[in-house]
């Protein structure tokens, strides 16, 4: 039987049999995004699965952009991603079911465990490589913890977080999608921006945004 193809968030695998998700690993996942902005648009929203918490996925996002970032080989990578169409998804679909390999295996671009991991990818890249946005995963801070945005217009890096049961106020990156929303959770809320020609370290950063309480120090 042929899989039909699907169009879903970058982090899923593209047939219904991933939909088979057991409940303690649901349970395990910190759910994240990652997005990079260029020329006023969002050319990156990655759904991560795992790890989005700042020790997790943000040192991991900070440490790439601090030591590794290539501004001008990012840039020009990132301009040859590109959004499959249908036939291209059940093109990638056949060649899954052929190999019988994960989406991580041969598709990391597209899989829901690249996370963060997205940025250093599309740098090292030597062809062009397929992306999925998710950029209204941001809309519902019950189930996006955390999002983290490279804005190369700004020169910066964006954190946010979720759970927040507060309509955001214009002015907020994600104030567009306050419409989107879904029940008491609005879209992830604005922490902290850093510049990007002035990151912090990893120990300032988590002590900003992790801050231990005197009781635990």
């Amino acid at each position: 039987m042929t899989l039909p193809p699907v169009r879903v968030r970058a982090g899923c695998k593209f047939t219904r049999a991933t939909a088979h998700i057991t409940q303690e690993e649901r349970s395990m996942g910190t759910r994240h995004l990652t997005c990079v902005v260029k020329d006023g648009d969002y050319k990156v929203a990655q759904y991560g699965q795992w790890d989005g918490y700042y020790g997790g996925a943000g040192i991991d996002i900070l440490s790439f952009l601090r030591e590794k970032l290539n501004r001008e080989k990012f840039l020009a990578n990132l301009a040859q991603t590109f959004q499959p169409d249908d036939g291209q998804i059940e093109t990638m679909n056949a060649t899954l079911k052929a190999a019988g390999k994960s989406v991580a295996a041969l598709y990391p671009s597209m899989s829901r465990d690249t996370g963060g991991d997205i940025l250093e990818l599309i740098q090292n890249t030597i062809e062009p490589i397929p992306l999925s946005l998710d950029i209204e995963f941001a809309a519902d801070s019950l189930f996006c913890e955390y999002a983290y945005v490279v804005d190369f217009d700004k020169g910066t890096f964006e954190v946010f977080e979720g759970y927040n049961e507060t309509p955001l106020a214009e002015g907020e990156r994600f104030t567009f999608l306050n419409d989107k929303t879904k029940g008491k959770y609005h879209p992830v809320r604005h922490v902290k921006t850093y510049q990007l020609d002035a990151l912090p370290t990893d120990e300032a950063f988590l002590s900003e945004l992790e801050p231990q309480d005197e009781d635990e120090e």
